[in-house]
C-alpha cells in the first residue's frame, strides 16, 4: 500500500483526494451528530450506508462480493466495520482542523497526508478483501514452531470469544450439552472455522476454562470433517487445562482425556498448561510429594494423545524464566506486544518479557502471543491518538500484527515470535490480521519501513510526553503486585499511566484497572500479605493487583526507585485513582480530552458469552 507525498500537489482530481471526495459523500447526508459523535457509530444501518457508498467509488470489486456472500450476517459486519473506520477519519480531520467547518479542498489541504493514507489503506485493503473472501488471495504464512517442528500459521484462531457462555454461572445455566447452545451461536462458530480454513489460519486454540468453546467445537470440527470441507491431517489443534485440574497425575491425565474426547477427537497437537501463574502451579508440576504433574502430561504425550507440551502464563516475568529453564516445555503462550507486557510490564531489567523471548530462542522453544488486540492494547477501539500515530501508514491493529512478525528483524538478538491468537468472535475479526499477514508474502521491506515510522512517531510520543529518562528508568525499584506492601499492582499502574500520558490510551487502562478496583473488597489491612494472596485464590494469577485505597502510604514502596522518580510515580498512582475507576452513581462524567477517546469500535455486536 502506498502512502501519500506531502509536497504532491492538492488537485481534488488526484486518486487521493477522489477517495476524499468519495468518504465526504459517503458520510455527508447521515448529520453533524452522527459524524462527529464516536457513540453514534452505534447506529449500524447508518455505518453500512455509509460503507456502501464509500465502496461504490473506492472499492465496487468487495460491494460486488460482499452482496453475493453467503453469509449475509458477516457481510452486515464487514459493511459496519468499513463505515466506522471512514466516520473516525472524517471525525478525526473535521474535529481537529484549524477550521472545525473545514470541507471539500479545504479539510483536504489541512489533513491530506493522514485523511488520504487513512482512506488508501482501507481501499487497498477492500480490495484485497474482496479476493480473500473469492478465494483468490495467498494463504497466511507459516514459520517454524521451534523444536516443535510444527508449520505454524502467523495468525492463530482463538476460540475464548464464539462460545455460548463462559459456564461461570448458576449451575443450571451452564451450558453442558448440545441442548443449550443456540442455532445462531453454532452457526456463527462454523463459519469462523470455514473463514479460518480458507484463509490458511489452520491453528485452532481452545481451552477447557473456556466454557462451552471445547464442547461447541468438537461439534463443529466433526461436522466440517465429514463434510470434507476439512481435513484433521491440516490442522494444528491445540487445548489447555490448568494445572489444578486434578489433585493427582492420574486425575490430572483424566481430565486431559476428557478434554480430548469433548473435542471429539483421538489425540491434540498442542497440550498448554492453562495459567502457570503462581508460584503453587509450579510447584504442583514439579516439586509436588503427591505426585508431578507434569509426568501425567509426559504419560499422554508418550501414549500419543499429546503431540507437543507447553504453557501459557499471565506470570511475573521472573517465574516464567523459571518455567522455561525447566526445559519441560517445547512452546509458551505468553504476553509480550508493543506497548507492553499485559501482567509483566514492569518486571526484570527489560521491564517485561523481552528477556524471556529472548531465553525462548535460546531453547528453540515455540512462542505463541497472548491477545495483541485485546491485551495488546485494545487495538479493535484505539484511541484517536494512537490511531493518529499510526497513520498513514498502517491501522493500529496491523501495526501490533506487524511489530510481532517482524520482531527478529529490529530485536538486537533476533528473537522471532511465531503467531499470536485472535478471539474472534465472528468471521470478519479475522479480515484484518489474514490482510496484514498477506502484506508480508508481498513486499517485507516496505513494510518494515512502514513499521519502523510508526515505532519512531511512537517512540517520539512518548518521549515528549513523559521525557527520555523516564521512559528508561520508571519501571526501575518498583514493586510489582507480589511484591508491594498492599499487593497493589504498581509496575500495571505506572505503565498504563504513561500509555496515557503518550499515547491516549485510556479505555484500555481502565479495563486493565477493573480486576484491580474489583480485588479492593477483597483486601484487608488486618491481614498478611500470604493470607490476601490466599484470599485472592487463583483469580489473582490471571489479573494482580488491588486498586488504590486513597487512604494508605504507597511512599515505602519506591523505597529502591531511583530518587528522581518518586514524586512522579505518586503522581502516577495519584492520576490512575483519578481516571481509571468506574464512574461511580450520582459521580458527574469527566471530560475526556478527544486524544483519549476511541477513535472506532471493530466490534459490531456483542460476543456470544459476553450476553
Amino acid at each position: 500500500m502506498s502512502t501519500v507525498n506531502p509536497a504532491r500537489p492538492s488537485s481534488l482530481f488526484l486518486e487521493d483526494a477522489n477517495l476524499i471526495e468519495a468518504a465526504i459523500e459517503a458520510t455527508a447526508q447521515v448529520g453533524d451528530d452522527m459524524r462527529d459523535d464516536p457513540i453514534a457509530t452505534s447506529d449500524t444501518e447508518a455505518m453500512k450506508m455509509i460503507a456502501r457508498r464509500f465502496l461504490a467509488n473506492s472499492a465496487p470489486s468487495l460491494l460486488e462480493v460482499l452482496d453475493k456472500h453467503p453469509d449475509i450476517h458477516s457481510t452486515a459486519d464487514r459493511l459496519i466495520k468499513i463505515g466506522r473506520n471512514i466516520s473516525a477519519t472524517m471525525r478525526y480531520a473535521r474535529l481537529t482542523a484549524p477550521d472545525k467547518g473545514a470541507t471539500g479542498e479545504s479539510l483536504y489541504l489541512h489533513y491530506k497526508d493522514k485523511i488520504a493514507g487513512a482512506l488508501q489503506l482501507l481501499s487497498e485493503e477492500c480490495k484485497s478483501l474482496a479476493e480473500v473472501l473469492q478465494g483468490e488471495a495467498p494463504k497466511v504464512p507459516k514459520v517454524r514452531f521451534g523444536k516443535t517442528e510444527l508449520e505454524m500459521p502467523v495468525v492463530t484462531l482463538g476460540c475464548m470469544r464464539f462460545q455460548q457462555s463462559w459456564n461461570r454461572g448458576k449451575p443450571e445455566d451452564k451450558v453442558l450439552d448440545m441442548s443449550k447452545v443456540d442455532d445462531d451461536c453454532q452457526k456463527n462458530l462454523v463459519e469462523i472455522l470455514r473463514h479460518a480454513y480458507q484463509c490458511g489460519v489452520t491453528h485452532i486454540e481452545t481451552a477447557k476454562g473456556y466454557g462451552s468453546s471445547e464442547l461447541q467445537l468438537g461439534f463443529a470440527l466433526k461436522e466440517l470433517f465429514e463434510s470434507g470441507e476439512m481435513k484433521r491431517e491440516d490442522l494444528i489443534i491445540q487445548t489447555k487445562l490448568p494445572v489444578t485440574a486434578g489433585k493427582t497425575t492420574q486425575e490430572f491425565k483424566d481430565a486431559i482425556l476428557k478434554s480430548i474426547e469433548c473435542l471429539q477427537l483421538d489425540h491434540v497437537d498442542l497440550f498448554s498448561v492453562h495459567g502457570l501463574n503462581l508460584q503453587s502451579d509450579f510447584d504442583l508440576l514439579f516439586n509436588n510429594p503427591n505426585g508431578n504433574m507434569i509426568e501425567a502430561c509426559n504419560q499422554l504425550k508418550k501414549e500419543g494423545k499429546i503431540r507437543h507440551i507447553g504453557f501459557s502464563t499471565h506470570a511475573p516475568a521472573k517465574l516464567i524464566r523459571k518455567a522455561i529453564e525447566t526445559d519441560a516445555f517445547e512452546y509458551v503462550n505468553l504476553h509480550y506486544q508493543f506497548c507492553g507486557s499485559y501482567t509483566c510490564t514492569g518486571d526484570l531489567e527489560d521491564a517485561g518479557n523481552l528477556s524471556n523471548v529472548r531465553l525462548c530462542q535460546e531453547k528453540d522453544m515455540g512462542v505463541f502471543i497472548i491477545s495483541i488486540y485485546d491485551k495488546g492494547g485494545r487495538l479493535y477501539a484505539p484511541s484517536n491518538k494512537l490511531r493518529d500515530l499510526c497513520l498513514p501508514d498502517m491501522e493500529p491493529m496491523t501495526y501490533g500484527s506487524v511489530w510481532m512478525w517482524q520482531h527478529s528483524m529490529f530485536d538486537e538478538k533476533k528473537a522471532p515470535l511465531h503467531t499470536f491468537t485472535v478471539g474472534a468472535a465472528r468471521p470478519s475479526d479475522l479480515d484484518q490480521p489474514v490482510l496484514g499477514a498477506i502484506q508480508l508474502l508481498k513486499d517485507r521491506d516496505e513494510l518494515a519501513a512502514r513499521r519502523q515510522r510508526v515505532t519512531d512517531r511512537l517512540s517520539k510520543a512518548m518521549e515528549d510526553a513523559l521525557g527520555k529518562k523516564w521512559v528508561e528508568t520508571w519501571h526501575v525499584g518498583l514493586p510489582n503486585a507480589y511484591e508491594s506492601r498492599f499487593q497493589t499492582h504498581l509496575t500495571g499502574l505506572v505503565w498504563t499511566y504513561n500509555l496515557v500520558q503518550a499515547w491516549g490510551m485510556l479505555d484500555f487502562a481502565k479495563e486493565r484497572y477493573g480486576p484491580m478496583e474489583n480485588n479492593v473488597e477483597k483486601w484487608s489491612a488486618e491481614k498478611t500479605r500470604e493470607q490476601n494472596l490466599e484470599n485472592f485464590g487463583i483469580s489473582f494469577g490471571w489479573m494482580p493487583g488491588v486498586g488504590i485505597i486513597p487512604s494508605l502510604d504507597y511512599a515505602p514502596d519506591f523505597a529502591n526507585c531511583p530518587e528522581e522518580n518518586r514524586e512522579r510515580l505518586m503522581e502516577a498512582i495519584q492520576f490512575a485513582y483519578k481516571w481509571f475507576p468506574k464512574k461511580k452513581e450520582g459521580e458527574e462524567p469527566k471530560s475526556v480530552p478527544f486524544e483519549w477517546q476511541t477513535a472506532y469500535d471493530m466490534r459490531p455486536w456483542t460476543a456470544f458469552p459476553e450476553r
